[in-house]
């Protein structure tokens, strides 16, 4: 799964899920910061990816290195991916 595709489908995510519009989220930003999720957002957005994609999310793995954006989650998701496929 491309990046653009795993990117797409988290933003869809947090539109149905949060009161957001895709316009509104800045694609580098901390989504905890900018008021978008809080901490329970992080455990749904994590359930959410590993039923869609089929990974397994470790407590460990929950960091800011990780979740700390769009951009780092779809980074993120796309090693998981890697890592499996390999």
């Amino acid at each position: 799964m491309q990046t653009d595709q795993i990117r797409d489908n988290l933003l869809d995510f947090l539109v149905r899920n949060f009161v957001v519009e895709r316009q509104d989220i800045d694609l580098d930003k901390s989504l905890v910061d900018e008021g978008v999720i809080d901490s329970l957002g992080l455990i749904e957005i994590s359930a959410h990816l590993e039923k869609t994609h089929a990974i397994t999310i470790e407590p460990s793995d929950m960091s800011r290195q990780n979740f700390g954006s769009v951009t780092r989650i779809v980074e993120f998701v796309a090693r998981k991916l890697a890592k499996t496929a390999s």
